[in-house]
């Protein structure tokens, strides 16, 4: 299949003279859409069809071909481009075979991908299409003015995600076959259609425009993919706030949240934090996928229970940067290149991919843990449970009953998750056992004063035993599951914690045994302390933030070297 493709790009504008060769970030407007042609797979030559000697010097330094000038009549502003292309096929043909496949790609939409081009080119080789041409989704609410009244271009009104799409052509690609010039027809009678994002169909026309190139090219777009809820628990939202926290003190990306409409609680706590959020609704992978590509990221976040493997694969074909945040590599249904970069909170003895980061400096806590001071009591006061927003197994109940004689001494108070279900079953063992044991609710926020304030804190093996280091509280550890187990048996090494063990295998002697004897044990408590402040900081989400924002500019960087390499190799 003998493919040309062909770049209008005329020297003169009545918006912005010179526009097509205008610098945008490393190189001009017109070298990013030849670099995306060199880059494609398949494309026999390259011709920028310009009536500008100065236009076409820069196409040939940048690896293009300029044969020859537009004549007089073809470099004004023309209703349709097909005239010059038509000339630019012509002109190419007197010294070439015929050719099979003209590609058109317009110099001022910069963020067209080689992969792109791939596919449309694929799709016209099929032999079904008389044209292939890329266009955007649009979901929005369209009407037409009629007899001055507005009439619906969509069926019903409802959700944007709800919506049957309509398609924009964007001017990014079309890819016609060659006898289709030969007819008085655009594109023929059965054109195909490739979907671009948002960012790849970007249309630069203005100053106005241009000015929203620079800062897509130069700020990252990062989507965070993350559900919370009461009953899933909200601690991958907290982890993703904070790194997003410390991603906005630290530069000026674009930051939003793509959640699912199944997680109300999630949404809102996003919301609130002043993040804007996506919503999907359920519809399997590719409804995920359209969503994702509908923001066109430059690093997708994903802060999952578990990322699956063909996610992951799909996110690898639209060439966005992938970074996961994990517990530990077990988060991953398979660890593979596709999942690109990894920031775990846990060391590992087993091999590790490439881009993995782990350890307790990767620690990812909210502000509240960091730089907080702790003053020290021989004598303990006050004993804190917390296990989780849903305390699956019940054990608030179970410690709290345990350490029941330990209140005439000490306060022992309890948290209720925001899905805690045994509210009503604690208040009846208050009433049973007529000692002092308070339950407080709704202290999300108030987590690192409650556990600052604690001699000891009981609780489950997640992101609570890094939030106690840092706040150099020492801990009595139940796991509520066997991931949790393993987990803690490894933390258990560093000497911040005491750990009993799976919480349902636990019994209550072994419980009230453990933490008389920390209690009794100030020299033990303060180097558990200790311990705890040295080995986590709590300054992961500035770490993981930096890692973030790497890859990100490594990509600007990297397209930015592409546009260099062109540049030289079409001067040899």
């Amino acid at each position: 299949m003998r493919v040309v493709a062909v770049i209008p790009a005329r020297g003169g504008s009545d918006r912005v003279p010179y526009l097509n060769i205008r610098r945008l970030g490393d190189a001009p407007l017109l070298a990013h859409t030849i670099r995306a042609a060199r880059e494609a797979k398949g494309i026999d030559r390259i011709i920028v069809s310009t009536d500008d000697d100065t236009v076409a010097e820069i196409a040939r330094a940048h690896g293009a071909e300029v044969p020859f000038l537009r004549p007089k009549e073809l470099s004004g502003d023309l209703s349709s481009l097909m005239p010059v292309v038509r000339h630019a096929v012509t002109e190419s043909e007197k010294d070439h075979p015929r050719l099979d496949v003209v590609l058109v790609l317009q110099a001022t939409t910069p963020f067209r991908t080689a992969r792109s081009i791939d596919e449309a080119l694929a799709k016209i080789a099929t032999g079904r299409f008389s044209a292939v041409v890329s266009v955007t989704s649009d979901l929005s609410l369209r009407w037409k003015a009629e007899d001055g009244l507005l009439r619906p271009l969509f069926d019903r009104a409802g959700r944007r995600d709800e919506q049957e799409p309509v398609y924009l052509e964007n001017g990014a690609i079309v890819a016609i076959s060659r006898d289709v010039l030969d007819r008085d027809a655009r594109f023929g009678d059965a054109v195909g259609f490739v979907v671009l994002d948002k960012r790849e169909g970007f249309a630069v026309h203005d100053l106005e425009d241009f000015w929203m190139a620079e800062r897509l090219l130069r700020e990252p777009r990062i989507l965070f993919r993350v559900d919370g809820s009461r009953v899933r628990g909200m601690g991958h939202v907290y982890r993703s706030l904070a790194v997003a926290e410390a991603l906005r003190e630290s530069s000026r990306a674009e930051i939003a949240f793509l959640m699912s409409a199944d997680h109300a609680e999630g949404i809102a706590t996003v919301s609130k934090s002043g993040y804007p959020v996506r919503v999907f609704k359920s519809g399997g992978l590719e409804v995920l996928i359209d969503s994702i590509q509908d923001f066109a990221p430059s690093v997708v976040i994903n802060d999952l229970p578990l990322v699956e493997e063909t996610y992951l694969r799909s996110l690898a074909r639209l060439g966005t940067v992938t970074i996961n945040l994990v517990d530990t590599l077990d988060d991953l249904e398979r660890v593979s290149r596709d999942a690109q970069f990894v920031i775990s909170v846990m060391n590992e003895d087993r091999e590790t991919p490439e881009g993995f980061y782990g350890g307790p400096a990767f620690a990812i806590l909210r502000r509240h843990f960091q730089g907080r001071e702790r003053v020290f009591r021989e004598k303990p006061a006050r004993i804190l449970l917390t296990f989780g927003g849903a305390d699956p197994q019940g054990l608030t109940l179970k410690v709290a009953k345990a350490l029941a004689p330990l209140t005439r001494d000490v306060e022992v108070l309890s948290v209720a998750g925001p899905a805690f279900p045994h509210t009503h079953v604690f208040e009846a063992l208050q009433r049973t056992l007529g000692q002092n044991l308070p339950l407080v609710k709704g202290v999300d926020t108030q987590m690192a004063d409650l556990m600052l304030g604690a001699d000891l804190v009981l609780c489950s093996g997640g992101m609570s035993v890094y939030e106690i280091a840092a706040l150099g509280a020492p801990g009595v550890v139940l796991a509520q599951n066997a991931r949790e187990d393993r987990r803690m048996r490894e933390f258990s090494r560093f000497g911040t914690i005491e750990y009993l063990g799976l919480g349902v295998d636990v019994d209550e002697t072994a419980i009230l045994d453990a933490v008389r004897q920390l209690l009794n044990d100030p020299e033990r408590r303060r180097e558990m302390s200790g311990r705890g402040r040295a080995l986590v900081d709590g300054y992961g989400a500035a770490r993981a933030a930096e890692i973030v924002l790497e890859q990100a500019q490594g990509q600007v960087e990297s397209n930015g070297k592409s546009a260099m390499v062109a540049a030289r190799e079409g001067q040899q």
